[in-house]
């Protein structure tokens, strides 16, 4: 029995796609996949440093609204010793806290000491402070102190220090130039002092704000404006 031209048709249209074309397709569900990781990837980090800067932002809140309401010296303190142990590597440039300066005659010491307010504050896994961006241009340096932190031990840290008012007085504004806190998404090698900006992020995949005479705080609204 012949076959007629309708079944022949139909067994060619069966016949499906060939070698090339199914290399082709694959080619393509790969570079789209690649292309798709490092979004992924980038938006990570870009999502960590926009979560990290109102937790900042909360923690130097918590300072000025404990300094009026103690009537006392308060300060935040930003881990920053590069020692390779394991406490300061976990904590260096990420681990922040507020404490307030205990005076005399008080029902916790009969000495002048800063205390510890509230537990420590951790940025973004893969998130720094910025110690040089902080500086940066003419803005005040960050006061670099040492002091007992939770753990026991005695670390370095970046210290932000506000007055009875809730006045920023360490470090101390001049004019326009006010204190600066800038975090970057980045690597940071055991014993380093900066973080490395992370690659594939770009150089400006930053935050931060500035901290004005008032103890208040406003967010830098691009990435240029952190590096002016």
């Amino acid at each position: 029995m012949r076959n007629s031209p309708s079944f022949c048709q139909a067994r060619v249209h069966a016949s499906g796609y060939s070698l090339l074309e199914l290399l082709v397709v694959i080619s393509l569900i790969a570079v789209l996949m690649t292309v798709g990781s490092f979004g992924i990837k980038n938006f990570s980090k870009a999502s960590g440093v926009s979560s990290g800067v109102p937790i900042a932002q909360g923690v130097f809140a918590q300072a000025r609204a404990l300094a009026i309401e103690k009537g006392t010296n308060t300060r935040v303190m930003m881990h920053c010793d590069n020692r390779t142990d394991s406490l300061n590597r976990e904590r260096n440039l990420r681990y922040m806290v507020v404490q307030y300066e205990d005076t005399k005659n008080t029902e916790v010491t009969t000495d002048d000491e800063w205390v510890t307010a509230s537990k420590g504050v951790k940025l973004p896994e893969g998130v720094f402070y910025s110690v040089s961006l902080s500086n940066r241009t003419t803005a005040p340096d960050t006061t670099l102190s040492s002091g007992p932190l939770p753990g026991g031990a005695v670390q370095n840290c970046r210290v932000y220090e506000f007055n009875s008012q809730g006045i920023i007085t360490s470090p101390v504004p001049v004019a326009n130039n006010v204190p600066r806190f800038v975090i970057r998404a980045g690597s940071l090698p055991p014993g380093q002092t900066e973080p490395i900006p992370a690659s594939g992020a770009g150089e400006r995949n930053v935050g931060g704000f500035v901290i004005w005479r008032n103890g208040r705080t406003s967010v830098f609204r691009h990435p240029d404006q952190v590096f002016f």
